[in-house]
């Protein structure tokens, strides 16, 4: 006699934080530069590249790549960037978590500044929000049937619970090459460059993943032409992917997090050998979960009129998945500026992040508060080459979800899907946009289950004084499954000679039950 065994392989999350980290390094302006007079517009982003467990604390290491877009204090009208990055390295201490545990990390830039020292030399400051959290993977082998089992009564239990398939970080490349338009000017130089992901889908397919979105590309450039020095373009590009996945099936349950990662903006020669092309490499970095629902048959309790069974139980915490959408915020808003002299002429472009401030859990829905912190560059009519308006739009979204208990997990990844801004007048920009709102929710549960069985000789004397047969009137509680345990009888026998068709039984049921 012997059980059959299945494998329960699922994740919990074990704890959650979020930190503060600042940094703050200086940085000497090229030799090769000219001095910098006036910050126009700066621009950072986070890869984080370890994070581990140890005991009773987490290790975040990572770097911040900045770029500074400024206005030269020589020539009149010109423009130069600063590049650079600033390692960091973070022990976060964190009750109870060990070095079996996984853990990951999702920073936020909250505050990228610059001071200028002199003319050749900036402090470069930041404040980076890195929110934390720690998952314990759960592995229980229980009992669902019983082998060479004859004589042995089991009761069963039906179940449901969110099996963790994959749980593992990928990495894919994103490789174009725009080449600018027959109207505008050769590349002297590259001096700026944004790129961003935007509207980013994954989809579980047969043992792979397939990855859509685009890829957003803004460059400014010094051109050849003297009449014609500073020259920008933007373009949107795809991004169709199909990434190995083993085991992940269509119609899976999926969270996948795409952040852009480390990456390159490079000159390139058309054929013609002239410079007309710029080259994009950046790797995007995946954090991938994959989940199936799995039904679950259980033995919950065993007995035999014949031999004492003493099963072995064990309780495993768990999460089901009761919920995954994406739901869409849109965001609207009119900026004046501040400066009346200044005249803005043209929009070149608006890149941003968000930012959720306060998240409220509800009897069946969850609502969230955050801002969308835009930075809009633009021309103007006067001596400033470009300039840049920092706008600051806070949104509210509330989304229906299924009922909830104020011990489930809400998790929300949000991300910018649209972001425009056009000019209302001379003086006052219109920023309209997409907040996308990734929404996973969690219901923690608890499966009790058997692992294994003692097996030992019944109490023959107790057996021997329990009556033959017995006339039984049903009570409040009893089942089936009690009534013939306690007689040491079997609950088929009580169902033919009662001539019962189902299990259950009714108070005040008056049945006769056949000790074996």
């Amino acid at each position: 006699m012997d059980f059959s065994k299945r494998e329960i392989n699922t994740s919990v999350l074990k704890a959650s934080k979020q930190v503060e980290l600042t940094l703050d390094d200086d940085f000497n302006i090229p030799d090769i530069k000219d001095d910098i007079d006036k910050v126009i517009a700066r621009n950072g982003y986070i890869v984080i590249e370890e994070v581990g467990c140890e005991e009773g604390r987490v290790k975040v290491a990572g770097t911040l790549y900045f770029s500074l877009l400024y206005k030269t204090a020589g020539k009149k009208g010109d423009i130069e960037v600063l590049e650079g990055d600033i390692p960091f390295e973070q022990g976060v201490s964190i009750e109870g978590v060990g070095r079996n545990n996984q853990a990951e990390c999702y920073p936020k830039l909250e505050d990228l500044s610059v001071v200028i020292i002199n003319s050749r030399k900036v402090e470069v400051r930041c404040l980076i929000e890195n929110a934390l959290t720690v998952y314990q993977d759960v592995r229980m082998n229980v009992a669902c049937d019983l082998e060479n089992g004859q004589g042995i009564e089991c009761l069963y239990k039906d179940g449901t619970i969110t099996n963790t398939l994959v749980s593992k970080h990928d990495v894919f490349k994103i490789r174009e090459e725009l080449e600018i338009p027959q109207s505008k000017p050769n590349i002297k130089e590259i001096l700026w460059s944004f790129v961003e992901l935007k509207n980013m889908d994954v989809r579980p397919m047969e043992g792979k993943l397939n990855v859509r979105g685009e890829v957003e590309i803004f460059v400014i450039y010094r051109s050849e032409e003297e009449h014609l020095p500073i020259q920008y373009l933007f373009s949107a590009r795809a991004i169709n992917k199909e990434i190995d996945c083993q085991g992940a099936k269509e119609g899976m349950m999926l969270d996948a997090i795409c952040t852009l990662g480390k990456g390159d903006v490079s000159l390139r020669q058309d054929k013609d050998n002239e410079d007309r092309i710029i080259g994009i490499e950046y790797s995007v970095d995946m954090n991938i979960k994959l989940y199936e629902d799995q039904e679950l048959k259980l033995i919950w309790d065993l007995y035999s009129p014949n031999v004492e069974i003493i099963p072995k139980k064990e309780i495993m915490n768990c999460q089901n998945l009761i919920m995954r959408n994406v739901a869409k915020a849109k965001i609207s808003h009119r900026e004046n500026v501040m400066n009346e002299n200044i005249k803005i002429l043209q929009v070149c472009h608006v890149y941003g992040n968000v930012w959720l401030d306060e998240v409220e859990i509800h009897q069946d829905s969850v609502s969230v508060e955050g801002v969308v912190k835009a930075s809009v560059l633009y021309i103007s009519a006067g001596e400033e080459p470009m300039s840049c308006m920092e706008i600051d739009v806070p949104f509210s979204y509330t989304a229906d979800t299924v009922p909830l208990s104020k011990d489930d997990s809400v998790r929300i990844y949000p991300s910018i899907d649209q972001l425009n801004a056009s000019l209302v007048n001379s003086q006052e920009i219109e920023l309209k946009g997409t907040v996308s709102l990734g929404m996973s929710i969690f219901a923690k549960n608890t499966v009790e289950a058997i692992t294994d069985m003692q097996l030992e000789p019944i109490d023959t004397a107790k057996k021997a004084a329990m009556p033959g047969i017995v006339g039984y009137v049903v009570k409040k509680d009893d089942t089936l499954w009690s009534v013939a345990r306690k007689y040491y009888a079997t609950t088929e026998s009580i169902k033919e000679i009662n001539g019962l068709e189902g299990d259950y039984l009714s108070e005040g049921d008056k049945i006769i039950v056949v000790k074996s």
